[in-house]
């Protein structure tokens, strides 16, 4: 689960420096799309993702309720023990600092950037597909070109 729950950060200094980052690691890991969060005024970051790789899918989400409560369903997928994380310790001591201490009661808390990402992860993974049962076909990479 690592690759999926990778971020991205942006940077002040280096405008393309996460779309060069989310390009490699789509490569890197193979994977099927790179998901783009795309909150207050964010839009543009397709367009950016496009000029340095116009190879990479991509997907523009965009939350409609707090970190606290689309953890929620993430947090009992957990405690169901359909998730696992498999490698080094080191490689999620950051993630799992960041699960272990955020509490989502506020505006001084800071925003846990790989949680963040991780939930959006498994919610594409294991939650979102849940709304299109029954529908045929699989419509989360809709909306991408």
């Amino acid at each position: 689960m690592g690759p999926a729950a990778t971020s991205c950060t942006p940077s002040r200094s280096a405008t393309h420096r996460p779309q060069r980052c989310a390009a490699a690691l789509y490569h890197q890991y193979e994977a099927d799309c790179v998901v783009i969060e795309a909150n207050n005024g964010g839009d543009y970051l397709p367009a950016l993702l496009e000029q340095v790789d116009p190879t990479v899918p991509w997907r523009v989400l965009h939350a409609t309720r707090g970190k606290r409560a689309r953890a929620v369903p993430v947090a009992q997928l957990y405690e169901q023990t359909r998730i696992n994380h498999v490698g080094r310790a080191r490689v999620f001591a950051e993630l799992e600092e960041q699960m272990t201490t955020f509490v989502g009661m506020g505006e001084a808390e800071d925003s846990p950037d790989l949680l963040d990402s991780l939930v959006w992860a498994l919610w594409d993974l294991f939650l979102e597909h849940q709304t299109h049962v029954g529908q045929g076909d699989d419509q989360r990479l809709s909306g991408r070109r």
